[in-house]
């Protein structure tokens, strides 16, 4: 039996009550009634509520119950009540862009990350954030708040990036930098955690409580979803795939071949294998353009790609064996070649497996890491449903 005082109750039921709208995005009185199993003059009450608030609107008669009765009146959620800020930090670039409370980014740009140094990119962020909110003509007051993704470890708790080896950033403190120009509530993390934070809310990810995504670019990196909560581990830094070792005789003479890049990714990483092959060729070479070379079968892409893949691929079977996932979400530059790669890579994972996990590329286009950034502010601060 819930206890507590009437207000807190009250509260409670008010919430209960509007996750259902924004879940089941168009449902009646009666059924949020019998789902949540409130009376329903409780249910009609709270709504009206909600209604007068703005977080919920009327569309209009549903369908006659079929056992009869009133038309019930449908109700949705409000999803332009208020708008959240993403920003994705790369070690290319910066997205940006800002949502309404569904996830629908209404309004996008991008610039490149090392044209701006230190404070001159943050001042070029508000810049941009406040040309977005002008296009969109939003009073700052429908700003509820920001999430950040950032590459490298990030302690959350007091917003510092621990290490961010592609921005050259050393206990660096974003989250103060952040705050100096922007007077909402901020939340920063690691960018392929916001990815899985994303995945998990918009995109094939959803309804999914176990899950891992997996980000193939420079380096490699990975965000953990365990029943359904983000896993950062004791010091931040769970999920750093890219340290795994997948071949013994080989890690024999490992050498980084980047500083600050652990050993798959010094085999597997999209700059490792665009640099491997360019010795061999004696010329500078993509990863992208290696692996249209090994689409034309050419020996020494062969040679590169082959042992990437399967590197990578007994790195991605330790992680099934291990955290026994529903899915495994592959994003970053490499995974954009995942229909040259993926064959192979499924043999290599089902022979190490001990049982079959679907190892998928994410559908998410260029605006992922702002969905992902919303997502994070959405999961961290309470005070999004104001209510």
């Amino acid at each position: 039996m819930l206890k507590g005082n009437s207000t807190y109750i009250q509260q409670m039921n008010k919430r209960l009550i509007l996750q259902c709208i924004i879940e089941e995005e168009t449902v009646s009185r009666a059924s949020i009634s019998k789902k949540l199993s409130l009376s329903k003059p409780t249910v009609s009450s709270i709504v009206d509520q909600l209604i007068e608030e703005e977080w919920v609107y009327e569309t209009g008669i549903g369908d006659v119950p079929v056992n009869g009765g009133r038309r019930p009146v449908n109700l949705k959620f409000n999803r332009q009540k208020g708008y959240i800020v993403g920003v994705d930090i790369g070690g290319t670039k910066v997205a940006i862009g800002i949502t309404d409370l569904s996830g629908k980014v209404c309004d996008f740009t991008a610039i490149p990350t090392q044209q701006y140094e230190d404070e001159h990119l943050f001042e070029q962020i508000q810049r941009e954030v406040e040309s977005l909110r002008g296009r969109l003509n939003l009073s700052e007051s429908k700003l509820l708040g920001m999430g950040v993704g950032v590459p490298g470890i990030v302690n959350v708790d007091h917003g510092i990036v621990v290490e961010a080896p592609a921005l050259k950033w050393v206990n660096y403190p974003i989250l103060e930098k952040l705050k100096e120009r922007f007077p909402f509530p901020i939340f920063v993390d690691n960018d392929v955690n916001i990815s899985v934070l994303g995945e998990h809310w918009k995109g094939i990810g959803r309804k999914k409580e176990n899950l891992v995504y997996i980000a193939i670019g420079t380096g490699i990196g990975s965000g953990i979803m365990i029943n359904g909560d983000l896993y950062r581990g004791s010091s931040y830094s769970a999920g750093e795939m890219g340290y795994m070792v997948t071949d013994r005789e080989y890690a024999k003479h490992y050498n980084p071949i980047f500083d600050g890049y652990g050993f798959l990714e010094s085999v597997a990483g999209g700059s490792s294998i665009g640099s491997q092959l360019s010795k061999q060729l004696g010329k500078k070479v993509t990863a992208k353009e290696a692996f249209n070379l090994y689409l034309k079968k050419d020996k020494d892409a062969t040679e590169v790609i082959d042992f990437a893949i399967e590197n990578l691929s007994l790195g991605i079977a330790n992680y099934i064996s291990i955290l026994d996932p529903e899915l495994i979400i592959l994003g970053g530059g490499v995974s954009e070649s995942y229909h040259v790669i993926s064959e192979k890579m499924q043999n290599i994972i089902q022979r190490f497996t001990p049982r079959k996990c679907d190892v998928v590329p994410t559908n998410f286009g260029v605006e992922a890491g702002v969905i992902g950034a919303v997502a994070l502010f959405i999961k961290e601060y309470d005070g999004v449903f104001n209510i």
